[in-house]
């Protein structure tokens, strides 16, 4: 899961488009960044999904406890732009119980034996875009007190699958009384090569795997207690909504009917 996803889905698409220009033949670089986009998005501007599942631990001087899964959805617009691609796209996530798959609404810490209520992810809105070399760059002017890298690394191209590494690096300086927050992650996205690079292919979809390390969220109550919390996951890019996990859609029906709407 990647920092800040992402914004509704009607925000930002109009100043995109007032960007956008043709484009010629593609040099190497633009030729992995249309690559890239197809597997992660679309080329067509049409909304793409992207869904995960996966599982938080908590990690205390070497020992790993299960904490709660994670079930979330990004919804991403791309557009063709002088230079790259824009990108709008916001993030719904629901942390879930690990025996019922259910999303949460209050947890027990094993650390703490504190039941803390459990807030439900909605990212706030991003516009990105995205260069030649895979560079993400934020549109919007990042807080002094935060460093973001966000890039791609890739492809790989091997027994007719190819594969991108999207990094997500992010560090929050103490702050008025807060702690600092670190957070790392990284994407695996696979698809068919073939499939990917047929001329008239605007959206090639791709399985993901993901991994993540972070502080401890600030709803957990930790205070200053030792330790950083990791994630590891699997999903896809290009799902339709009724293929999201059931325990997403079940709280999205409760919480953002609105999302479940097709297009």
């Amino acid at each position: 899961m990647t920092v800040q996803r992402r914004v509704a889905l009607t925000m930002g698409l109009t100043s995109c488009m007032a960007l956008a220009s043709p484009r010629a033949e593609a040099a190497p670089d633009e030729k992995n960044l249309e690559r890239f986009i197809k597997m992660r998005g679309a080329l067509d501007g049409r909304r793409v999904i992207g869904g995960v599942s996966g599982v938080y631990h908590g990690v205390v001087n070497g020992n790993v406890t299960p904490l709660f899964g994670v079930v979330s959805a990004v919804f991403s617009h791309y557009q063709v732009l002088h230079g790259g691609f824009g990108l709008v796209e916001f993030e719904q996530a629901y942390y879930t119980d690990l025996e019922t798959g259910k999303a949460l609404t209050h947890w027990k810490n094993p650390y703490t034996q504190e039941v803390v209520p459990v807030p439900v992810y909605s990212a706030p809105a991003a516009r990105l875009f995205i260069t030649p070399d895979l560079q993400f760059h934020d549109t919007a002017a990042t807080p002094p007190n935060v460093r973001v890298q966000h890039f791609v690394q890739g492809p790989e191209i091997s027994a007719g699958e190819i594969r991108f590494i999207e990094r997500v690096s992010v560090n929050v300086a103490a702050a008025a009384g807060k702690p600092a927050f670190r957070y790392v992650d990284h994407t695996e996205l696979s698809a068919n090569l073939s499939e990917v690079d047929r001329p008239d292919t605007k959206m090639a979809g791709s399985k993901t795997r993901f991994e993540a390390r972070c502080s401890w969220r600030p709803w957990l109550n930790m205070g200053a207690r030792a330790g950083h919390m990791t994630a590891d996951g699997e999903g896809r890019f290009g799902v339709a909504l009724s293929n999201l996990p059931a325990a997403w859609r079940e709280a999205t029906a409760r919480v953002r009917p609105d999302l479940l709407k097709e297009d």
